[in-house]
């Protein structure tokens, strides 16, 4: 798959702004669900149940991610994400309009995954539309901090409504709209670009076999792996942060306010700083950092100062992390297969976010939230070390693969 470059004119400033807003609508929407334990705890479930819930989305994120290329061949970006947006709204859906628990719950997550994928993939390819080389990297921060804003600030809005006594369905309900708000803004950025296709494949000798055994041989499976790892531990902490605060009787918009605050202000001021420097050097001590505010999480007592440190911590690091991470993915491929490693680096991602949240729970069941926190670490602690290998080590081992071939 190639991507055309166009020139971004004046006019297409209202069409950046309804994408962002389509993207802040959907992140909004996809935040609301940070509630879901608390709901699913209130109807007799317990960790385990949400665990198999999120990991129900992780089928539907493969299936539509893993064919993104294909359906876009078909569609115009903007016809394929409206309709991840329209899949959120019917999966949300479900959940505001059935308050039993059934076998239908699985198939609400799985609506949801498959919406959720589709959007966090496509979105960045819509704005891709509407940016210069020049202004690229500002405006696709500027849409992260969007994707932060709604999903750190959405559990914050719910819990406030949930303890005016507003049901957890209405919650729910609002999910459904702001996912609709979205396909129609979505629609609308796209109407307006009539040079947008359907996105042309780039044929590769042996196809996408050959495309994928060529980037795992390339020094691009070491980011595979850490945003694998990244996911694991970042979906782990926002999707049990809300039941994980009520066992220390503290306050969960602690986090979501402080983790938030803490991406954001990161993004915008300092991370202009951190790209001028030695990106994978960066991401040791990036992870590094995400390590200690694990070890803050597991041995810190109800201390709403701490809560807050060790959330801002970790929204500093992984903030940072993440897209420090997806750069070098895309550095350390040919310019023939960047589009294919940016698919698989999404599927990477949303394994982690959907499926280790099904082990995530059992381990809450059978040994507690200190249990889950010190298996995190353990992950977080292997992310840190492929990183110092592919600082330290890989480059040597490379080094010495190309003289002998």
């Amino acid at each position: 798959m190639s991507f055309s470059v166009h020139t971004a004119s004046p006019s297409h400033t209202t069409s950046r702004i309804l994408v962002y807003l389509a993207c802040l609508c959907i992140a909004t929407a996809y935040g609301l669900f940070f509630t879901l334990p608390l709901y699913v705890k209130a109807l007799g479930g317990n960790e385990a149940i949400i665990g198999n819930i999120l990991f129900s989305g992780a089928f539907g994120t493969l299936l539509c991610v893993g064919f993104a290329n294909q359906i876009m061949e078909l569609c115009k970006p903007h016809i394929v994400v409206t309709g991840g947006s329209l899949f959120y709204a019917l999966g949300a859906a479900v959940f505001a309009f059935s308050q039993d628990m059934s076998a239908l719950y699985y198939v609400a997550g799985f609506l949801l995954g498959a919406g959720w994928g589709l959007t966090f993939t496509i979105g960045p390819i819509m704005l891709s539309e509407l940016v210069t080389d020049a202004n690229r990297a500002v405006l696709f921060s500027v849409l992260s901090a969007f994707n932060a804003l709604g999903m750190g600030l959405a559990p914050v809005a719910a819990r406030e409504f949930l303890a005016y006594g507003v049901p957890h369905w209405l919650v729910f309900t609002a999910a459904v709209v702001l996912a609709l708000i979205s396909a129609m803004l979505f629609y609308s950025a796209g109407r307006t670009l009539p040079h947008m296709v359907a996105l042309q494949r780039r044929s590769l000798p042996g196809g996408e076999t050959d495309a994928l055994h060529r980037i795992t041989r390339s020094p691009a499976k070491y980011p595979l792996i850490m945003v694998f790892l990244g996911a694991c531990i970042f979906s782990s902490m926002v999707n049990f942060q809300t039941t994980f605060a009520a066992s220390k009787e503290l306050n969960y918009s602690i986090f979501y306010v402080s983790y938030t605050a803490a991406v954001i202000g990161a993004r915008f001021l300092i991370s202009g700083f951190v790209n001028r420097k030695e990106p994978m050097k960066t991401t040791v001590v990036l992870l590094g950092l995400m390590c200690v505010s694990l070890i803050m999480f597991a041995t810190m007592s109800a201390s709403p100062a701490l809560y807050a440190a060790s959330s801002m911590l970790l929204g500093l690091s992984y903030g940072l992390a993440y897209p420090l991470i997806q750069a070098q993915a895309v550095n350390a491929t040919h310019e023939s297969l960047r589009s294919r490693v940016l698919v698989y680096f999404s599927l990477c991602y949303f394994v982690g976010v959907f499926g280790f949240p099904l082990l995530g729970g059992q381990i809450i069941v059978e040994g507690g939230y200190r249990a889950l926190l010190y298996t995190l670490l353990i992950m977080g602690v292997m992310e840190l070390l492929v990183a110092v290998w592919r600082y330290l080590v890989a480059p040597r081992a490379d080094a010495v693969s190309d003289n002998s071939a």
